[in-house]
């Protein structure tokens, strides 16, 4: 996280941002979320054709859908955000449906890398278009794993820093329930997840995909089936963004740059001291900041 292009515009809530990885936040009010569920259930048919308990508009394949969703997203959202958000540009809009059964929940992962990371930030702006808690399935995340180790995230899948121990970090999750028409804001590296819906309905949120208003859109790709220390840098807009397959590659006219790329891979201990001396350091820092600000 580089705090040289801050993407909030009050300090505090950049500092808990940069700090956690994750931040709360209050966006729609209820005729803004009652319009974007009804704009959802108009084209609800279409979202179900994925097969899948946990679902978004960009799985559905449906060109003309994801990008009339993106559209509406964007109308609703950024007439808010840009009072909240600074320096930012908006890439691209979806749902994020949960349907109701046992094993819905999502399991602990990153994002995708979608800048350069070393000099800006990507985050998800993620809306409860309903009252979300556990019982239907809140967003819970690692506090500060985006700070932990720098790594690329490539898309269909990728060597994770913690792959030996993910299941252990299930005791340091922190669950963000949210009242409807409420945000949590997430850096794309921040360990997260969710749990199952078992209620008797669908979980229907809303997300918006932003990064630093001068950062490249990018995306990393390395074919899952191939053994390769290599990976490809490809340049994103939406239109290509929308085209690629979820285990696909970006498909355009030029050719990606390919990286020599190890992943890195930390143990337990390592992990635990990172982000132990991390959050002490922050936890100072934090001290002087309240008693200089009175927080």
């Amino acid at each position: 996280m580089n705090s040289v292009n801050p993407i909030f515009k009050n300090d505090k809530t950049q500092f808990r941002f940069e700090r956690d990885g994750f931040v709360k936040i209050s966006l729609l009010n209820q005729e803004e979320a009652d319009d974007l569920t009804a704009f959802y259930e108009k084209h609800r048919q279409q979202h179900e054709t994925t097969g899948h308990l946990h679902h978004t508009t960009t799985d559905s394949g449906h060109a003309e859908l994801i990008y009339s969703v993106d559209a509406k997203i964007k109308t609703v959202f950024l007439p808010r955000l840009e009072k909240i958000l600074a320096n930012f540009k908006a890439l691209a809009g979806c749902f994020h449906i949960k349907e109701p059964g046992t094993g819905s929940n999502t399991d602990m992962h990153q994002d995708p890398t979608f800048v350069d990371e070393s000099n800006f930030c990507s985050a998800n702006v993620w809306v409860a278009l309903q009252d979300i808690d556990k019982k239907n399935g809140n967003l819970f995340f690692v506090r500060g794993s985006h700070r932990v180790v720098s790594s690329l995230r490539a898309t269909p899948s990728y060597s994770s820093y913690y792959q030996n121990f993910k299941e252990e970090l299930t005791e340091m999750i922190t669950h963000v329930p949210l009242k409807k028409g409420e945000a949590v804001v997430f850096s794309n590296a921040t360990i997260h997840g969710a749990t199952e819906n078992l209620t008797d309905g669908i979980r229907l949120a809303a997300t918006l995909l932003v990064c630093s208003a001068q950062a490249e859109w990018i995306l990393y790709y390395q074919d899952k089936d191939k053994k390769s220390d290599k990976v490809e840098k490809h340049q994103l807009n939406l239109d290509s963004f929308i085209s690629f397959s979820k285990n696909g590659m970006p498909e355009h006219n030029t050719p990606p740059e390919i990286i020599p790329y190890k992943y890195p891979v930390i143990s337990k201990k390592e992990f635990l001291a990172r982000i132990g001396a991390k959050r002490n350091c922050m936890q100072h820092i934090a001290d002087v900041f309240r008693m200089k600000f009175s927080i």
